[in-house]
């Protein structure tokens, strides 16, 4: 994985708010006007790139927790399913962040679709046109201007307009966009108390597997409800938390006009946590020779340093203590020498007094 550091931050200067809420960290879009909208959209691609640029050692990555998943879904139009995460860490104080991950359809796809033609069911050309007008419609005060979302340089193909338009923005109410009421979700089923840390870090690259394992849309197969259902069963699986609240429409997951669309894949879900998994597995050794190279590195030589100059004066205070009963020795055998001459002496005497 190539992370372009210049690119990267001359794009999020670029699209960085002029006002926003006091809390800037490329990891967690800032909100805009002080806080009064809802952040910039960036492509989950992007938003990985941003995450990965940011951490450099294993105490950036224990910076900010997933402290829950919320998975809700639209009231109206294609009853629409995302996914909001709970962020808490330091950094934010007593706040807490959420970010909002989902999957749309291209704009492509959606303005050049024959209404009548693909679809006989009112109900479901009544959605389409919704969704076409919510496309169409002037970009909001959540998208940068220019594009509805930042894309990096190299997520672009020449089937871009067939792409999924995977994204994460930073929302102030998880229910719905800038308080528009024709977002307005309702909350189905809530993850929480992880048993295994789930850091920002590992929801980055949950997100980001995901997308690259699959990033065409699809209705029938690979839509909204898809990516919602694959990212919770990944984190499910990986990070296994230990409250799971279902509200009285949690049925409703995964479903259109009470129709099942998308249902559990045990075996999808075990192929992406092994995925992520390695990934993972991967950044933390990218983490260790990072802190070799920089500062764990130098931490390390001045270890050694301490340890060798330790190590001599241990050495040295030997030989001192060494030196030292050398030299008592010695006077205690020059003491012993003396004292057997006088004995000798003394004995000398006494035979020839006799």
């Amino acid at each position: 994985m190539a992370i372009f550091t210049p690119i990267l931050s001359r794009i999020y200067r670029l699209f960085l708010p002029h006002k926003g809420d006091g809390f800037q960290d490329i990891r967690i879009p800032s909100l805009k006007e002080d806080g009064k909208f809802d952040s910039i959209i960036l492509d989950i691609e992007t938003w990985f790139q941003m995450v990965c640029e940011r951490n450099k050692s294993e105490e950036d990555i224990k910076t900010f927790t997933v402290q829950q998943l919320d998975w809700y879904k639209n009231e109206a139009g294609f009853e629409h399913e995302y996914l909001v995460a709970t962020i808490t860490g330091p950094e934010l104080g007593e706040k807490v962040a959420f970010l909002r991950i989902e999957r749309r359809s291209t704009s492509e796809q959606l303005k050049k679709a024959d209404v009548g033609d693909l679809l006989n069911d009112e109900a479901l050309r009544a959605a389409l046109e919704d969704e076409r007008k919510r496309i169409n419609a002037p970009k909001g005060p959540y998208v940068s201007s220019g594009s509805s979302t930042i894309r990096s340089s190299g997520s672009s193909t020449p089937d871009s307009r067939y792409m999924a338009a995977d994204q994460v923005v930073r929302v102030r109410d998880p229910s719905m966009l800038n308080g528009n009421a024709s977002d307005k979700a309702y909350l189905m089923i809530t993850y929480s108390d992880f048993r295994t840390p789930f850091s920002l870090r590992d929801l980055a690259f949950i997100a980001y597997e995901v997308n690259q394992g699959s990033p065409r849309y699809n209705a029938i197969t690979e839509q909204c409800y898809w990516l919602v259902r694959t990212i919770i069963g990944v984190a499910v699986n990986l990070y296994q938390p230990a409250v799971v609240v279902k509200t009285s429409k949690a049925d409703r997951a995964g479903t259109f006009l009470r129709t099942p669309v998308n249902s559990d894949n045990a075996g999808e879900i075990l192929k992406y946590a092994n995925k992520v998994h390695e990934s993972i597995k991967a950044d933390n050794q990218r983490m260790i020779a990072l802190w070799k190279d920089g500062r764990g590195g130098r931490l390390e030589a001045e270890e050694r340093a301490r340890a060798e100059a330790l190590a001599r004066a241990e050495a040295e205070a030997r030989a001192r203590a060494e030196a030292a009963a050398r030299v008592k020795a010695e006077a205690a055998r020059l003491d012993a020498e003396v004292c057997m001459r006088a004995m000798e002496e003394e004995l000398n005497r006494y035979r020839q007094g006799a």
